[in-house]
Parts: structure tokens; sequence; C-alpha cells
């Protein structure tokens, strides 16, 4: 009876985080949050949404009161705006370290630091090494245009 007690307790005190991203949180992410949030579950969605209202009724019935989002533009803007709801968005800062068509040569370069980088393939044959830098929190999503 008292270990269900402590289990239910552990399970009590871990922050949710929704993680959604084709991409798996790098260790370095994933110790970030910890260092930040102490002890994390990270709940992942690593498929297509069909739009932000999805992402947000995820985290609600999840629990999770932080998203990591890896989606365009228009779509963080919006998650923004929930942020009102009470959940934080929070954005992976990711400097691009490497460009190289070569896929073997982008490989060398991530096992130099693998906690804290990941590649980025694209249709053009690019591959882009890109390494953590921390996490931000989402203030406002603002575009500004000129005319041309």
């Amino acid at each position: 009876m008292m270990a269900a007690v402590e289990k239910e307790r552990e399970m009590e005190r871990k922050e949710k985080v929704l993680w959604v991203s084709r991409h798996e949180p790098l260790p370095a992410q994933i110790e970030e949050l910890r260092r930040k949030l102490g002890d994390v579950e990270i709940v992942r969605i690593s498929r297509s949404i069909s739009g932000v209202e999805e992402v947000v009724e995820i985290a609600r019935k999840e629990g999770a009161r932080f998203i990591v989002p890896v989606l365009p533009l228009s779509m963080i803007a919006r998650l923004a705006e929930y942020q009102k709801d009470g959940f934080t968005v929070l954005f992976a800062r990711m400097t691009a370290v490497a460009t190289t068509r070569d896929m073997e040569e982008a490989k060398r370069i991530v096992a130099e630091k693998p906690k804290w980088r990941n590649t980025a393939s694209y249709a053009d044959g690019v591959v882009r090494v890109f390494e953590f830098q921390g996490f931000e929190r989402l203030v406002r999503v603002e575009l500004i245009t000129e005319p041309w």
C-alpha cells in the first residue's frame, strides 16, 4: 500500500511537457527541462497535426503546462494566444553549425557533441547540423512588414 502511495506522489510531482516535433528531444534538451522544472515527463506528438487546437486539446488532456513546438511560424503565433490559458510555450533555440551534402560528414559533426546536436535533411540534398543553445519562453510572435 505504501509503495502505491509513493508511486502516486512521484507521478504527481512530474511536470508534463508536450513536445511537438518529428525529432526526439536531445539529451541536452531533456537535461535543461529537468534543471528548470525538476522531474519531467515528455509527451511527444511526432505525427502531422490538424491545427493548433489539436495541440492545445492534447496538452489539456495530458495535463501539460509546457509546450515545445517545432511548427510553422503561423501555428506558433496561434499557440502564443493560448498562453493566457495557463500554457507556457518554449522555443528550443538551435544554431546551425554546419551545412553539407554529405550525410557521413554530418553524422561525424553530430558525433562530436551528440547530446547537443541533430540533423535536418532538405529536399535539395542539403543536410544541416544544428546545436541546441537553450530554451526561451515565447512572449509573442510579431511580423512587421513595410511596402516594397
